[in-house]
This record gives C-alpha cells, structure tokens and sequence, in this order.
C-alpha cells in the first residue's frame, strides 16, 4: 500500500511566482517579498511494493491505491462527494464513491478532471536508475 505524504516543497529547484508581488521564487510557506501564503503543497504518492501486471490483483491494487489518493485529497480540501462529482462535471456521485473505495478502476479521462478540480496542477514522476545487481570481479581458485 502506497503512503501519502503532503510537502511544502519536493525541490529547490523548482521556482514559482508569487500571485500578489509577481516575484520569481523558490518555494517555500510564504513569498519572501510581501509574505503573502503562496498556497502550495505537493503530495508524494510512494509506490513502494512494484506492481506486477500480470497479476490478477493489479487492478484491484492500482484501484484502492488511486482510491485512497482521491480520498485524501478530497478530504484535505473539504469537498463532498457531490460537490466534487459536480466540479468534474462528467462524473457520477455514486462512481466517485465506488473510486474512492477501491471497487472502480477511473480511466484517465475521468481522473484528470477530478485531481484537477481538487487543485492538482502537475504531476511530477521521479524515476530512479535501477542497477544491476553486482558481479564479483575476482574468481575463486580451487
């Protein structure tokens, strides 16, 4: 199971402008000029365990996984299902409920209107290089 977490900032190197002073920052709580909030957090979505596939649970896994993802979100902004439903336009109360339990796998044509109504503005995917395993360089004498 992945695990939520909400961040100020996932990177420095990331500049955004203030909305009141237009000035180009890094981001942080407040702007550094006028001290206005800038309004911004990142939420990290740890995959964890890869998922296989193949496996006939991958569905159900990758299902309760973007499931708790919409929860979270629609709870930290305070939103109910209806209301959300009604945001997205498009997508039916009882589905979002069915996502958000885990039972409806959402294609992407209904999921981006929902996490966009919810305020998610980018998605950011890390990669990290994987490695092969090491060989030993020296051989065994017998």
């Amino acid at each position: 199971m992945p695990t939520l977490e909400f961040l100020p900032s996932i990177r420095d190197s990331e500049a955004i402008t203030c909305h009141r002073c237009n000035l180009r920052q890094y981001p942080k709580n407040s702007c550094v000029r006028c001290h206005c909030k800038l309004g911004i957090e990142y939420v990290t979505f740890e995959i964890g365990v890869p998922l296989d596939p193949r496996s006939e649970n991958y569905h159900k896994q990758l299902a309760r996984w973007i499931g708790e993802l919409l929860l979270s979100l629609r709870n930290r902004r305070g939103v109910c299902q209806s209301q959300l439903a009604k945001m997205a336009a498009g997508i039916d109360r009882s589905y979002l409920s069915k996502a958000e339990s885990g039972l409806a796998l959402l294609p992407l044509s209904k999921l981006l209107p929902l996490i966009q109504s919810l305020g998610l503005t980018a998605v950011i995917l890390r990669f990290e290089e994987s490695r092969p395993p090491r060989r030993s360089t020296s051989r065994r004498r017998g």
